[in-house]
């Protein structure tokens, strides 16, 4: 009996000896994981589907049923990259931008597990069901996804992905369900050291990358939890901080733009590559904000009608119909108020444009209840002329945490403001249009090469440092302003 027993210890190690000379030390692997920021809260965009390199590779920890993806196995990291309803992720431009600086015979592979709203106790391996059952249906069913264990679903498809590559780190953001909370830096470090420890790996290791929420000068609830973050390496000495500096929200004080998630992406392999000795690291990506987009309503949306708008859903208000001027009470609210609620779950974004940049506090406000005083989606204008919402990923901030509005029952939407000063409103309306599609991406995905071209597709030079008249203009599939 000892001997059969020595035999088949013998015969694993082996065969575990086997598996890891199997594995490709040039499939580089990163494991991300958190809520809703690393899920994708954005719409993905044209150019997220575009020119995506080949050597960058996604294992989703979920079936797809479209595109039919297995859990488990290796595809082009076309996104969504976390489940098949989410969005852009930082992980998208992390994987980019990875490629682009490392030798041809690198592969890149990201598994990426994330749960909106999950604290990070929900994503320890210890997770608590009997909690989990208190929680509301959409968290639930969320949770179902990974069996309810991310931790545990992550460690299955990592284990899987060892046998194929090399895990070379951790991308990590979460911290908006435990805002400000002193004990996360010490349950993240508990994660990170599981993981570690249960993927074989020597402690500190691999480096955390994990990156900020929202800042509070750009209208961010949690910016104050990157105080907290910024504690971190000090509890785990390979952790490094991605700074969210200058990055907009998407107007829910809690989300990302598109854009903003393609920068954190690059910022994030920006502070990867650091580690690997490539401290001037090539993005092609731009920084700047892009052009802000002013879409007009088409055949099909659903058109918010300025001849029904009520000034005076909360405080006495007016509003002219032919100037579409809105002025109302102190701390006033006015727009279209619904004893039926209407039905917006077919439609993707929600645009309100004003004919002059807001200078009142201004908020879009969409209520999923007949209760003016129960929690709504507020998005803010922060001084701009038009506001683009999401509607599939609104969210709105409950003391009790975040949960998504329910558009399939909006019994109101709006304005609010400070009051006594005018609005001026030229249009609301619901759309499946991509508001940011402004024609340039048709012409961006036919140029193959690294030219310069200007809007109209004509290529006037074959680097940017030749083009000295300032303007905007297309190289590299994407848009740079020239000034």
């Amino acid at each position: 009996m000892k001997a059969i027993k020595k035999a088949l210890l013998s015969a694993t190690a082996l065969a575990s000896a086997f598996a890891m000379q199997a594995a490709d030390p040039n499939f580089h692997i990163y494991l991300c994981y958190g809520q809703s920021n690393m899920e994708g809260n954005a719409l993905v965009e044209n150019i997220d589907k575009q020119n995506i390199p080949d050597r960058f590779k996604m294992m989703p920890a979920v079936n797809y049923s479209n595109p039919k993806r297995t859990m488990g196995e290796w595809y082009e990291a076309m996104p969504p990259l976390c489940r098949e309803y989410t969005g852009l992720t930082p992980a998208d431009w992390f994987g980019r931008t990875m490629v682009e600086n490392l030798p041809d015979d690198i592969k890149v592979g990201v598994i990426n597990v994330a749960v909106g709203g999950a604290p990070i106790e929900d994503l320890d391996k210890n997770v608590d069901l009997a909690a989990l059952e208190k929680k509301d249906g959409w968290y639930k069913n969320y949770m179902k996804e990974y069996g309810n264990s991310p931790y545990n679903r992550l460690l299955e498809c990592a284990k899987k992905a060892q046998e194929d590559g090399v895990i070379k780190g951790i991308l990590l953001h979460q911290g908006e369900s435990n805002n400000c909370q002193e004990s996360w830096c010490g349950k993240v470090k508990k994660v990170y050291d599981d993981l570690l420890a249960d993927l074989g790996l020597e402690p500190n290791s691999i480096p955390l990358l994990v990156g900020e929420t929202v800042r509070s000068e750009m209208g961010g609830y949690c910016g104050g939890h990157n105080a907290v973050i910024a504690k971190l390496p000090k509890t785990i000495p390979s952790a490094k901080v991605v700074s969210s500096a200058n990055l907009e929200q998407k107007g829910d004080g809690l989300h990302f733009t598109a854009h903003s998630y393609r920068v954190l992406g690059c910022r994030y392999a920006t502070a990867m590559l650091e580690t690997m000795g490539i401290t001037d690291p090539k993005v092609s990506y731009s920084e700047e904000i892009p052009e802000t987009p002013h879409p007009d309503p088409s055949e099909g949306d659903f058109v918010f009608d300025l001849n029904t708008f009520n000034p005076t859903i909360w405080k006495n208000g007016t509003f002219n119909t032919e100037t579409g001027v809105f002025v109302a009470g102190q701390y006033g609210f006015g727009g279209w108020e619904y004893t039926s609620p209407i039905d917006l779950s077919g439609y993707k974004y929600l645009v309100a444009e004003l004919n002059q940049p807001e200078q009142n506090g201004l908020e879009l406000r969409v209520f999923d209840t007949a209760s003016y005083w129960e929690k709504s989606y507020e998005g803010k204008f922060g001084g701009s002329e038009i506001l683009i919402a999401e509607l599939n990923g609104m969210m709105k901030n409950l003391p009790t945490g975040i949960v998504p509005v329910n558009t399939e029952e909006i019994y109101r939407v709006g304005f609010w403001c400070y009051g006594n000063s005018p609005i001026y409103i030229k249009h609301v309306f619901a759309t499946n249009n991509d508001p940011y599609d402004s024609g340039v991406d048709k012409i961006e995905s036919s140029l193959a090469d690294m030219a310069v071209y200007n809007l109209q597709g004509i290529k006037i030079a074959d680097s940017l440092k030749e083009v000295s008249t300032p303007g905007l203009y297309i190289h590299n599939g994407k848009k740079h302003l020239l000034k």
